[in-house]
């Protein structure tokens, strides 16, 4: 067996039974280093599970750029779907778009017992963004097509909630439009409520109200194939680039706003993960620091018998490097099994939950990573390491016989 390990071995834990300074040291450092490790797995992973999350959401609220034409410049404002494939080829650079859909907005009017307000209805086909379903969609045991056909139409839960509605309600809704004397003009629709959603965002859940966009062709005489616009969804990295081609003349297009929310959160969270990960080392380094020149005043008179013995000072070093994996290993053990443990529950059981209004999610989202792990278990070994490095190779150098009678 290695000396140096069978000597570190048999006298940290004895040594820790009988020196209570030395036993509480021991005890603080390895609670430093466990909760080191629990705190760092937590910023890492709750930090990108909202940076996922934010991302995945905020891009599947609605698109990130509307494209119409100008009313000013054209009699006939109108796309046809047929010619999105055109459109993508010709002004688009369509590498960077991961989807566009036909749609048409209107405003329209419900009234019930309880309250009377103005919305506005979204019009959309029934191959429509299926990630805002998979997101957003609370309604148990409902299909998108369900919704989308016979005469079904959903709401988001606030105004489903302001209404004073059951699901399975029918409720009539005014469509408002000018005809082309410029007069106005109010056409009623009967729909019935079979579904809801809930994005958490007040901007689109207190307006909204989304339904197949046919009802909105048959009302204003259009054929099946028009929309007013075209939605259209890029990835987060591709968020910042330059989607067009070339402008096309004789359109109107939006940029909708919650393209620098996103940016504005991912930012958040990368600074709060970096400020607390420095936070967490710092401390963790500092522990360690005030553990080894504790642990060297300890073991001086150790290290004067042991040169006296004949020891070479890399066999000494040696051996206060297996004292600290001796600390560590359970350190390690006891920090990964707690922080990987509470990861997991929260993923499965959501057990901290937010509030959605500000969060844009109703739990604390985390995102388990591997190599997120193994690279902190990794930089806390080196830190331990380190910190012993220097210190003690200088200081048992320093120490002869000698002076370990004279200090004693």
């Amino acid at each position: 067996m290695n000396f140096e390990w069978f000597f570190s071995k048999k006298t940290v834990w004895e040594d820790c039974r009988k020196n209570k300074t030395l036993r509480r040291i021991v005890i603080i450092t390895q609670t430093t280093i466990i909760f080191g490790l629990i705190i760092a797995f937590l910023t890492f992973s709750i930090g990108f599970g909202f940076k996922e999350i934010i991302k995945d959401k905020l891009l599947n609220v609605r698109g990130q750029i509307l494209i119409q034409k100008d009313n000013s410049t054209t009699s006939y404002p109108f796309f046809s779907v047929k010619k999105k494939k055109f459109l993508l080829k010709k002004f688009f650079k369509s590498n960077l778009v991961k989807q566009i859909h036909g749609i048409s907005e209107k405003n329209v009017i419900i009234s019930t017992k309880k309250k009377i307000d103005r919305y506005i209805f979204k019009g959309i086909y029934e191959d429509y963004n299926p990630v805002f379903f998979q997101y957003f969609l609370i309604t148990e045991n409902l299909f998108k097509k369900k919704i989308l056909c016979n005469h079904n139409i959903f709401l988001s839960r606030k105004v489903f909630l302001s209404l004073g509605l059951d699901l399975g309600s029918k409720i009539k809704v005014d469509f408002l439009f000018f005809d082309k004397k410029g007069s106005p003009v109010v056409i009623s629709k009967k729909f019935k409520v079979s579904g809801l959603y809930e994005t958490g965002i007040p901007e689109f859940d207190d307006v909204y109200i989304i339904g197949n966009i046919k009802y909105i062709q048959q009302i204003y005489g259009w054929k099946k194939d028009l929309v007013e616009k075209f939605e259209i969804f890029v990835s987060y990295e591709n968020i910042n680039k330059k989607i067009f081609n070339k402008i096309p003349k004789g359109f109107l297009i939006k940029t909708i706003h919650n393209k620098n929310d996103i940016i504005k959160w991912i930012n958040i969270f990368d600074v709060n993960i970096i400020v607390i990960s420095l936070i967490i080392f710092v401390s963790v380094t500092i522990n360690m620091i005030v553990f080894i020149l504790i642990l060297l005043l300890e073991r001086i008179r150790t290290v004067g018998i042991l040169k006296t013995l004949g020891a070479e000072n890399k066999v000494i070093h040696k051996i206060f490097l297996f004292y600290i994996i001796q600390i560590l290993i359970p350190s390690l053990i006891i920090g990964n099994s707690i922080g990987i443990t509470l990861l997991v529950l929260q993923k499965k059981f959501h057990l901290i939950s937010l509030n959605k209004i500000q969060y844009f999610v109703d739990f604390v989202p985390v995102s388990i990573n591997i190599c997120h792990i193994i690279i902190i278990n990794l930089f806390v070994i080196f830190i331990c390491f380190i910190t012993i490095f220097f210190p003690s190779l200088f200081f048992i150098k320093k120490i002869t016989p000698i002076k370990v009678i004279e200090f004693e």
